[in-house]
């Protein structure tokens, strides 16, 4: 199965261009503990600020420092060359580093700089799974909520809210349907199709999302991913450079443990007569991040355990410093239930054609009796 539907693919090709189309105050965002529900619910378009390697970093590079992420080297170059100015605003997290930093940069290119770009907004999740943590978030999350509503000219009242958050959860159960196709065997959906399509639903408005979701899972089956069944983990990918190069190397990536794969929605959110409440919960609890505690291990394992995984590839930029971290455990977590792992560290952005000797060896060493790819 492809990405073939015109809903999808067009915002593949142009990020904005249904956020344009529908007159509604743009808000961009990044990572996956952003409430888009509550984007969507307050009257503004949610869409998940683009980001791609480019040839020219000069003006990004110009305001910082060279061991910033390099996504957040592409974004801000991609600001300040005035690509992203329909956005109004601009959602930041607290929960990356680099994001929560480009953030006060930001505030100061336009204080001091007067550079034009999109209203910069950091929204304060933190993560620690106390009550004084929950008691925070909500308080973060209806500032949000004013300050979206402040946007849009529209307050925010619970039913739109349940509403959003109903439709999201549909998208939700819709996007979990398709990805079955990767988890099962035969593989109808390849590695770099479906991380094309976490991409596109979050660019395109959740309603038009959910029927090409459905079209698609009504189309049934369609051509077989073959290779060794491959769990990336690590640092976040904005383009399929790394799924082709491992599907090229005898692998095919059935899932992805970063914050543009399928840790991108997250289960479920309760729909109930407290809908702030239950948005600040589940983003508090359920949205994986650099900064969950503890360790989410567990999660990594489910989702080994549910693509069919039997190898893992650990990828990290030059730049990475937090996943790193975590890699010790999560490799002893893997291998402890057979799954063989793969380390390629300080990597360029986006992967390079060398990545293809390590890899190569690393799938005939896999399982040779699959012979060479």
């Amino acid at each position: 199965m492809t990405l073939t539907d015109p809903r999808l693919t067009s915002v593949l090709e142009q990020p904005l261009s249904a956020a344009r189309a529908s007159n509604r105050p743009i808000v961009l965002y990044v990572s996956n503990d952003i409430p888009v529900e509550l984007i969507h619910a307050s009257g503004c378009f949610p869409v998940q600020l683009p980001t791609a390697p480019r040839a020219d970093y000069s003006r990004a590079d110009y305001y910082l420092e060279p061991n910033f992420e390099p996504m957040v080297r592409a974004a801000l170059e991609q600001l300040l060359q005035g690509e992203l100015n329909d956005g109004s605003l601009l959602v930041l997290p607290r929960s990356i580093d680099a994001w929560q930093r480009l953030y006060y940069y930001l505030c100061e290119l336009s204080r001091s700089f007067r550079e034009r770009l999109p209203e910069p907004f950091l929204y304060d999740l933190q993560k620690l799974p106390n009550e004084s943590s929950a008691h925070y978030n909500l308080e973060s999350t209806a500032l949000f909520a004013r300050k979206l509503a402040a946007l849009s000219g529209t307050p925010l009242d619970d039913s739109a809210l349940t509403r959003s958050i109903a439709l999201y959860n549909q998208l939700r159960a819709e996007l979990q349907r398709c990805l079955q196709r990767r988890y099962q065997r035969p593989r109808r959906l390849a590695g770099a199709d479906a991380l094309d399509l976490f991409t596109a639903v979050q660019r395109q408005a959740p309603d038009v999302a959910l029927a090409a979701l459905c079209a698609m899972n009504h189309e049934g089956a369609g051509g077989d991913a073959p290779g060794v069944p491959t769990l990336l983990v690590g640092s976040a990918h904005d383009t399929p450079v790394l799924h082709h190069a491992i599907e090229r190397a005898g692998g095919q990536v059935v899932a992805e443990f970063h914050s543009r794969g399928d840790w991108s929605f997250g289960p479920v959110i309760p729909e109930g007569p407290e809908p702030l409440a239950a948005l600040s919960e589940h983003y508090h609890k359920h949205s994986l991040s650099t900064r969950s505690y503890p360790l989410p291990l567990s999660a990594l394992l489910d989702l080994a355990a549910k693509s069919g995984a039997e190898a893992a590839v650990f990828f990290y930029y030059n730049e990475e410093e937090g996943l790193t971290w975590d890699h010790p455990a999560q490799v002893a977590a893997l291998e402890s239930r057979g799954i063989r792992c793969l380390l390629l560290t300080r990597q360029p952005y986006p992967a390079s054609a060398e990545v293809a000797i390590p890899l190569r060896a690393f799938f005939n060493a896999t399982l040779p009796e699959r012979g060479s790819p």
